[in-house]
């Protein structure tokens, strides 16, 4: 879908091949899905190439970040359907000239709608390229702080159920579903973060490609694009705790199946250590040899048994007094 947004009348929405003259007061062309004729109409309007998908998905910087007859083509991945259980990575192009701004994207972005929702209504702020420009990426970097905030929290009630848990009867086989559930949790955090710091690491790439090679974007404009700048350092360091904190939750939780299934083990090791005297008075008067004396006393049978229970209780005592059980 092809939308024009104009200083005075907001956002045009162009869904035939019979596009009318660009107006005057044009600041921002969005591609939305664009078909092959949408990306040539605006190639045959504004005299410029828009990167195919093809080339958007390209991850040498000299591929994402260029200059072009005038026009600085900047390509960043962002993330895509992260409040499902599967984010998926986006490539978005953006195409700045001194008059007009064109974004190119595959993906119903929740920064790119929120900020559409703020254009429209109030046009009239976002009277240059650089200005809808710098708004987008302010769009952008609230929702990837909102996305780690709630990362974290999740984190944060990850950690509660791991190092706090409630106390109830669950058994061991269920107490091992819920940690392998909670992997999962932090897997799935991890694979979100792991797409935002591509994003982070990307914009702020394209900010300071932007900064040198844009001269029109000045005075209030500059401080703010200076101010996204800062911001995407803060964010990244935010991301590096909310990664450090999973993989440290990853490694605990990995560490308390290990001693559970020790603790298992163990109770396994120590039943065949106590049973093991047993067996073996037993499999000496089970053996079928004629000159067995034992056999014959009256009390044999009787010596025997008690022999096996003493030999099982000594272990169990000795077990006992060391601690191991």
């Amino acid at each position: 879908m092809l939308t024009l947004h104009t200083i005075s009348a907001g956002p045009v929405s162009l869904t035939d091949t019979d596009y009318p003259p660009l107006p005057e007061d044009l600041v921002w062309i969005d591609l939305h899905n664009p078909t092959q004729d949408e990306e040539e109409a605006v190639e045959a309007m504004l005299g410029l190439q828009v990167p195919t998908r093809q080339e958007m998905a390209e991850i040498e910087e000299s591929s994402r970040l260029y200059e072009e007859a005038g026009a600085l083509i900047m390509t960043v991945t962002l993330i895509d359907k992260a409040t499902t259980n599967r984010p998926m990575r986006t490539q978005t192009t953006f195409v700045l000239t001194e008059q007009r701004l064109i974004t190119v994207r595959y993906s119903d972005l929740m920064p790119f709608r929120a900020f559409e929702a703020r254009q429209a209504r109030q046009p009239e702020q976002y009277a240059s390229s650089g200005v809808v420009f710098v708004a987008l990426l302010e769009s952008i970097i609230e929702r990837i702080a909102d996305l780690l905030e709630a990362a974290e929290s999740d984190v944060g009630a990850i950690s509660d159920l791991i190092f706090y848990p409630e106390a109830t009867t669950q058994n061991s086989e269920e107490h091992s579903a819920e940690m392998r559930t909670l992997l999962l949790r932090l897997g799935r955090r991890n694979r979100m973060l792991a797409i935002l710091r591509e994003s982070l690491l990307g914009m702020n790439r394209l900010v300071l490609f932007a900064r040198a090679a844009a001269p029109w974007i000045r005075n209030g404009t500059l401080q703010r694009l200076k101010a996204v700048e800062r911001d995407l350092r803060s964010l990244s360091e935010h991301e590096a705790r909310v990664e450090a904190e999973i993989s440290y939750l990853q490694d605990a939780t990995l560490g308390l199946i290990n001693i559970e299934q020790n603790t298992i083990i163990k109770v396994f090791s120590i039943a065949a250590v106590l049973f093991l005297p047993p067996t073996l008075v037993g499999t000496i008067y089970g053996m079928n040899f004629e000159h067995m004396p034992e056999l014959d006393w009256r009390i044999g049978y009787p010596l025997a048994l008690v022999m096996m229970v003493v030999s099982a209780s000594l272990p169990y005592w000795w077990f006992k007094k060391k601690g191991w059980l």
